[in-house]
C-alpha cells in the first residue's frame, strides 16, 4: 500500500521513543486513535494489523493506521525506534504500485529536478508518496535516518522550549527522506513503460545540474549517455517541457542570479563559473531569461536588502 502524505500539514507528535528488547517478547494488543511509525535497528519484530501480519527486521518501516487494532503474534528479540502522531493529511493511494502511480511520483519528481530554485512562487506539489511497509537498503541513508531519531528522543527527554515542534518537524523531514529513497529505489526501478526513459531523462537533468560549468555541446551529451542528441533532446522535451539547450540555459542563469545575490564577483567572473564565457552573451542570455540585464537585476536585489550597498 502507497499512502499519500501532505507536507503542508505538519505532523503532531505526541510520543517518541526507542526500546530494546533482550528477552524475547511480544507486543500488546491495543486500538488507538493515532498513527504509529516503527523503524527497525536489529532483532525482528512480529506485528500483525488487522489480519495483516509483518515480519520486521533491521532498515524495515513499518506505519500502522489509527483505530485498526495491532498486536505481536510471535515472540522475539528486537531493537527499535516509534514514534506516536497524528495527521490529518494522510489518505491511501494504492495498493499496489500501479503503472499510473508509478508515473504520477514519477512525473512529481521531474516538476522539482526542472524547477526554479529562486523562484518566488510556490505552486510545486505538497504531496510526497509513503509506502505503508518498506525496507530501507541503502546503510547511509537508514543511518541519517537514526541520526533524525536520536536527535528527536534527545529532544523529547530534554523538554526545552518548543520541544515538540522540532520533532514534529523532524518526522517531516525523516517521512520525505523514506519517500525520496522510495522514489529513488522502487518506483524508477519499476517496470512501467517509460521507466528507462524517465531514467535517461532524470540522469541528464542530474548531469546538466553538475556539468552546467563546463562547455557542455551535443556531443558531449551524445557521448556520454551513448545515444543521439535528437532522440535525447526529444524524449527530454516530452517529459520536461524544455530543449536541453534551453534547460542548460535556464540552469545557467539560476546560478548566476545566486552569485549576484551573494558575492560581490563582477558580470564577467558570473558568467565564466557558470559556463558562458562571452560577457556580451552572458548579458544578452540573462535578460532572455529574467526580463532584465545583469546590473537592473542586482539594483533590484540591493533595493529588496536592506543595508545591502
Amino acid at each position: 500500500m502507497v499512502l499519500i502524505f501532505d507536507t503542508d500539514i505538519l505532523p503532531k507528535v505526541r510520543f517518541i521513543g526507542s526500546v530494546s528488547y533482550k528477552t524475547p517478547w511480544v507486543h500488546f494488543h491495543r486500538k488507538i486513535d493515532e498513527y504509529v511509525l516503527y523503524i527497525i535497528k536489529s532483532g525482528e519484530l512480529y506485528i500483525k494489523e488487522a489480519d495483516v501480519k509483518y515480519i520486521l527486521k533491521k532498515g524495515d518501516v513499518l506505519l500502522l493506521q489509527s483505530n485498526i487494532p495491532h498486536e505481536g503474534y510471535k515472540s522475539s528479540c528486537c531493537d527499535y525506534y516509534f514514534v506516536h502522531f497524528k495527521h490529518p493529511g494522510i489518505e491511501e493511494a494504492d495498493n499496489t504500485l500501479s503503472d499510473m502511480l508509478a508515473k504520477e511520483i514519477l512525473q512529481n519528481r521531474n516538476l522539482f529536478l526542472t524547477s526554479d530554485s529562486l523562484s518566488e512562487s510556490d505552486n510545486l506539489s505538497s504531496i510526497c508518496y509513503i509506502p505503508k511497509y518498506y525496507h530501507i537498503k541503502n546503510e547511509s541513508v537508514l543511518f541519517h535516518i537514526f541520526h533524525i531519531l536520536d536527535e528527536s528522543i534527545a529532544d523529547y527527554i530534554k523538554k526545552y522550549e518548543c520541544y515538540k515542534k522540532i520533532i514534529s518537524c523532524n518526522l517531516l523531514r525523516l517521512f520525505i527522506t523514506i519517500s525520496r529513497e522510495y522514489t529513488s529505489t522502487e518506483v524508477e526501478n519499476s517496470k512501467i513503460h517509460y521507466s528507462k526513459t524517465y531514467i535517461k531523462v532524470k540522469n541528464l537533468i542530474d548531469y546538466i545540474n553538475t556539468h552546467y560549468s563546463e562547455k557542455l555541446t551535443s556531443q558531449d551529451i551524445e557521448s556520454t549517455f551513448k545515444s543521439n542528441y535528437d532522440y535525447l533532446n526529444r524524449i527530454f522535451h516530452s517529459m520536461t517541457g524544455y530543449t536541453i539547450l534551453h534547460y542548460i540555459n535556464n540552469v545557467r542563469i539560476i546560478k548566476a542570479k545566486e552569485l549576484i545575490e551573494s558575492s560581490s564577483m563582477n558580470f564577467s567572473e558570473i558568467g565564466y563559473l557558470v559556463g558562458i564565457e562571452s560577457p556580451y552573451y552572458f548579458s544578452k542570455l540573462f535578460k532572455k531569461y529574467t526580463g532584465s540585464t545583469p546590473t537592473q537585476y542586482l539594483k533590484k536585489v540591493m533595493l529588496e536588502v536592506p543595508g545591502k550597498t
